[in-house]
């Protein structure tokens, strides 16, 4: 996919250069925000912009406010089947929300994959996603392979008789953020990956069986 992530102020240029760097994409910054090196600058304003490089990308990361992203894209916007992916994330990293073209444009996709970029959530509201109802949750070992987690995935499934296509999300506790065995499941079926921060998998600890070394390894034994 080709990307333009574009910062507009200094503040939200740290993360635009954190995504860009994850995302494999082209990065726009206003003319002298901050060292004014690693991006492509532009002087006119952000509509200008928009309006001259709408056509060459087939996706956008906007780091910035979402009323300010509407507003300079309105004019451009045609058609589900023909618009790019728009993705628009707060200058905190806290966020990142599937804007346009969510399912033909991948922008759904690309919102997860910016969201765990930035250690944030994922905001999606096409009405297809919200009716899947069932959140997988995913424990491993260190260095669990995508086929070994892929196989339980579908054999916990078929216990509970359930699909695939009901999956909304697969989530795992924080301190898996970097296994890569679940973040290729989550590309392999097109699944979005979610991480939770211990401290909230801890309120519902109680609630499910456990196990005591996971419970001594993590201080939490329901992942």
């Amino acid at each position: 996919m080709n990307t333009a992530v574009i910062a507009v102020t200094t503040e939200g240029l740290n993360v635009a250069r954190r995504l860009c760097e994850g995302l494999g994409a082209e990065l726009f910054a206003p003319e002298g925000t901050g060292d004014g090196a690693g991006f492509r600058p532009y002087n006119k304003g952000l509509r200008e912009l928009v309006a001259r490089i709408w056509g060459r990308y087939d996706s956008f990361v906007f780091v910035t406010a979402l009323g300010i992203v509407i507003r300079v894209i309105k004019d451009h916007i045609q058609d589900k089947h023909s618009d790019p992916a728009v993705v628009v994330v707060d200058e905190m990293g806290r966020y990142a929300v599937s804007a346009l073209s969510g399912h033909e444009g991948g922008a759904n996709r690309l919102a997860e994959k910016a969201a765990l970029l930035c250690r944030g959530d994922f905001v999606v509201t096409t009405g297809s996603e919200a009716k899947k109802t069932l959140i997988v949750g995913m424990g491993c070992g260190r260095g669990t392979g995508a086929g070994r987690l892929e196989e339980t995935l579908f054999k916990g499934l078929y216990l509970i008789k359930r699909e695939l296509s009901e999956v909304r999300l697969i989530a795992s506790i924080d301190d898996k953020r970097e296994e890569k065995g679940l973040i290729e499941l989550s590309q392999r079926l097109n699944v979005p990956l979610k991480f939770i921060p211990r401290t909230l998998v801890k309120t519902v600890d109680d609630i499910f069986d456990g196990s005591p070394f996971v419970k001594k390894t993590l201080g939490v034994g329901s992942v």
